[in-house]
């Protein structure tokens, strides 16, 4: 995924130069120690992850110098070239003094927007002087990136700390691309409204052609605010705010963590040392082990969740001296309102040790301390259960850094539901932090839980964070800002725009029209099942058809898409081109045929071994397979896991296995995808045709690259392999009439 992530940039940008990354923190901090310098690494997965983006791309990372020996190290652009053992892209550091440093960050982003976003709105505090300064900072780093930027420039702006340097960034280098990654919640308007600047910020954001959330429903929240305070244009469907005469794109892009640096620290040897190390430190013996692990903070709702383990202890009396809570709790921001806090979560500690202790244990462990990733999956791993009881949260990588390191599957995770990680990991226990004796019956069930059940839900959970790691969330991202940027930059045109091109083109050759489905022939949807073609679009589509050759080709099942399109005389590609209907015949991949009888096995002896479990649907699409457990109750998932596991390992050399929503998918290594498809039905159907692609998806640029010397692509929404694009999924009919006339 890395190789990507930089594939994708020096295709678009001339020596990486392009990217500007820009954060309120830095990824190297230079301090004073006695007469000399060290430097540090922030803890932290994004700045590690973003830091080997810039490594592999190049480029330069505009940051506020926050270290006490940062000055001395830079050149006179406050550049210094980093990483310090092998530079390979430029740290610029933005110059605060300390009442604006304190004004801004201690008290307009964690004052104001912190709380706001979190919805503690007792804990809403502003002051004058916090907006001023605020306004003054978000300058000083607009200056920061147009020093560094020029046209051709894609800037990706981190959080809630620069909300008003995008509009700055529009207003004086309108042709730059500005892109947003929003790592909190974004409240709904009825709570947002509450901040006496609500329409300032969003005027400043909507600055941006590309704003990421982590979850839709802060999209969506998105979208009312803009639309309830500036009176913005929004489509709902397309998730867009038109303003100002801009369109600004909102999309959810769960972030994530390195799965294989947690999962390989977790299995090392060190770790198991270290596991004994702190069972013998601690007392712990061989009994349960639960872990809490958070930045000391309101909203990740730690008097909760030492409320439910105090009442755990009262209602469960046989785990008196048979489980151990370890609380890590790292002070940060340590000004009122949190010294208080810390004050508060430490009495409430003193409390449950003072009332249940015995000679030889203590129920609550706390460390008020950081611990370094290489010695906190020691502690991940030896927990039999993880407890994340965030009141709001826009993901909480916890989560996933737990599940990561649970290399042996016997943990389990309690994880609130409001927190934006609830959305996409099936398999956790969910709570409601509020619910104070639901919460603590869930510690119950996650130690009782069967070893079965255990396994079944960390090996799903696992299985989810590894396919969608922090690679494939930057590359999700930097695809979005390379087409948006494609687009401003001319590469990819307004198909619109171009008319009489593509008609002297189609004049000289007939046309050979590919069409993906999902977001080109029918508008995506909540769910796959739901996206429905309309009548409109069928009967055009028909009338194309008489003209000239039409192949749609999707990633769904062959026979899924020829029912939803619904047209006889046609061709037809499904499981993203690996099976082509030919009119009167399915062919498929020739080198994918020798497998056929290979995941005919696998799924004979799947559907032998799983027949007696409720609720499992094995699906053969030909190719490919899926094994559904919807319907499937919890406490069966452990035996499935493990009988999939064990006849699955058989055809690995064969078969991908690939998590979906309560799925596993079956694909075989060497699968055609679109681009493969395509050129095998041009050489056997389309001789002589000039072909032409429409689709919206990342998986269609296999089919843009395929034609790129021999055809015309046309993306939906944009994208840098392109050639054309059109705007919207709705503008597809408008082409389709464009060749009727």
């Amino acid at each position: 995924m890395k190789s990507l992530v930089k594939g994708l940039f020096e295709d678009h940008f001339a020596n990486g130069e392009g990217l500007i990354v820009v954060s309120n923190r830095e990824p190297y901090i230079h301090k004073k120690a006695g007469s000399g310098i060290k430097v540090e690494r922030p803890a932290g997965g994004l700045t590690s992850a973003m830091d080997d983006v810039l490594r592999a791309t190049g480029g330069t990372w505009v940051a506020w110098g926050s270290g006490s020996g940062d000055r001395d190290t830079v050149d006179d652009r406050s550049h210094i070239q980093v990483p310090p053992e092998n530079p390979t892209y430029t740290l610029k550091r933005v110059w605060l003094r300390p009442g604006e440093a304190d004004n801004y960050y201690h008290g307009y982003s964690n004052q104001v927007l912190w709380p706001l976003c979190h919805i503690t709105l007792d804990r809403v505090y502003y002051r004058k002087k916090f907006w001023e300064d605020y306004k003054k900072v978000n300058c000083l780093f607009a200056d920061a990136v147009l020093e560094e930027a020029d046209k051709n420039s894609a800037v990706w702006i981190h959080d809630f700390h620069l909300c008003l340097a995008p509009r700055l960034l529009r207003e004086r280098r309108p042709e730059m691309t500005v892109a947003h990654f929003w790592h909190i919640p974004w409240p709904d308007w009825s709570v947002f409204r509450v901040c006496p600047q609500s329409g300032e910020l969003l005027d400043g954001l909507l600055g941006n052609d590309l704003i990421g959330f982590q979850i839709p429903l802060f999209a969506r929240n998105f979208l009312t605010c803009a639309r309830e305070s500036l009176g913005a244009e929004v489509d709902d469907r397309n998730l867009t705010v038109a303003y100002k005469g801009h369109t600004t794109k909102l999309k959810a892009f769960p972030i994530s963590i390195d799965f294989d640096r947690f999962n390989s620290m977790a299995s090392s040897a060190r770790t198991v040392r270290m596991m004994n190390n702190i069972r013998d430190r601690y007392r712990l013996g061989q009994g349960y082990i639960g872990i809490g692990v958070d930045r000391l903070e309101y909203t990740k709702a730690l008097i909760k969740r030492l409320q439910a383990i105090h009442l755990f202890f009262d209602r469960y009396e046989k785990f008196r001296g048979k489980f151990t809570f370890i609380q890590i709790a790292v002070p940060t921001r340590m000004k009122e309102p949190y010294i208080s806090y810390k004050q508060t979560v430490e009495e409430l500690i003193a409390k449950i040790n003072g009332r249940y202790s015995r000679q030889d244990w203590r129920p609550v462990v706390y460390l008020d301390e950081k611990v370094e990733h290489e010695d906190l999956v020691a502690f991940y791993r030896m927990a039999d259960v993880a407890v994340i009881s965030s009141v709001y949260d826009g993901m909480n990588l916890v989560a996933k850094e737990y599940a990561a390191a649970q290399a042996d599957e016997k943990g389990v995770l309690i994880l609130s539901e409001l927190a934006g990680a609830a959305e996409e990991l099936e398999g956790a226990l969910l709570v409601n932090p509020y619910d104070i004796e639901g919460f603590s019956d869930s510690i119950y069930k996650a130690l009782t839980m069967p070893q079965s059940e255990k396994t079944a839900r960390m090996a799903a959970l696992r299985l989810r964070i590894k396919e969608n790691d922090i690679y494939r969330w930057i590359y999700g991202i930097i695809h979005d800002i390379v087409t948006v940027s494609s687009v401003k930059r001319n590469q990819c045109c307004y198909l619109f725009d171009h008319v009489s091109e593509l008609r002297q083109r189609s004049e000289r050759q007939k046309m050979f029209l590919f069409l993906d489905y999902d977001g080109t022939l029918a508008p995506i949807a909540e769910s796959p099942d739901k996206a429905q073609m309309s009548e409109e679009m069928r009967s055009l589509l028909m009338r194309v058809k008489e003209r000239m050759l039409v192949a749609v080709i999707s990633g769904r099942s062959l026979a899924d898409l020829k029912e939803r399109v619904g047209i006889k005389d046609m061709l037809y590609a499904g499981n993203h081109g690996m099976e082509i209907w030919d009119g009167e015949t399915t062919a498929a991949n020739p080198r994918l045929m020798d497998n056929r009888q290979s995941l005919i096995e696998l799924l004979e002896k799947l559907k032998s071994s799983l027949s007696h479990i409720k609720g499992v649907f094995i699906e053969d699409k030909g190719i490919t397979a899926s094994v559904h457990f919807r319907t499937v109750h919890a406490r069966h998932w452990g035996e499935l896991f493990d009988v999939f596991k064990r006849i699955s390992t058989r055809y690995e050399h064969f078969f991908k296995i690939t998590p979906g929503k309560k799925v596993l998918e079956i694909r075989p290594l060497d699968a055609w995808n679109k681009g493969d498809a395509v050129s095998w039905m041009l050489e056997k159907f389309g001789a002589g045709t000039l072909p032409v692609y429409v689709g919206d998806d990342i998986t269609d640029e296999d089919a843009f690259r395929a034609l790129k010397s021999s055809g015309i692509s046309i993306a939906v929404g944009g994208s840098h392999a392109a050639d054309y694009c059109l705007k919207s999924q709705e503008e597809v009919k408008a082409f389709l009439q464009l060749n009727l006339n």
